[in-house]
């Protein structure tokens, strides 16, 4: 990615079709339409957000468009308390390692900070290794490795 300016604003309904394709980037199936759908109800849920990095030019430019996205959320729970969850990062390949993720990762810090919390979290799949690079170098602190496991509950 070019020196191409970054805009960092919340996500629209309109940046579906661009989620989508982002997300997908990073090996997950996504649907625009259901992202959509899925915007709409954290839209209406003041402890959540999307960010979104949107290259500037023109929109016939291979550098305009959205770079990445970031959700970060309230959590909380019995034991930890309250505390800012990184629930999804992803950043399109052209424009990895050009700082759109570190100013994605700061302006969740910057919302989590606004929500008076005072720690932020993130979970990070063993197989991202670029991740476990990543963060550390933004100041994350490895405090524990874990296994997820999951449960369809059939309807």
């Amino acid at each position: 990615m070019t020196d191409t300016a970054l805009t960092l604003r919340a996500a629209a309904a309109t940046d579906a079709p661009a989620l989508a394709q982002l997300t997908e980037e990073l090996g997950y199936r996504a649907d625009a339409e259901i992202l959509r759908q899925r915007l709409a109800l954290l839209a209406e849920r003041p402890d959540h957000a999307v960010f979104v990095a949107e290259r500037g030019g023109a929109a016939s430019e291979p550098t305009s468009g959205l770079a990445g996205w970031i959700h970060v959320g309230r959590v909380i729970s019995l034991e930890g308390g309250a505390a800012a969850e990184i629930l999804g990062l992803v950043v399109g390949t052209i424009a990895r390692r050009a700082g759109v993720g570190r100013q994605l990762v700061q302006r969740a810090e910057h919302w989590a900070r606004g929500q008076g919390l005072e720690r932020i979290v993130v979970r990070s799949n063993a197989l991202r290794a670029e991740a476990h690079f990543f963060y550390p170098a933004l100041d994350y602190v490895l405090a524990k490795t874990q296994r997820v496991y999951v449960k369809p509950l059939g309807q």
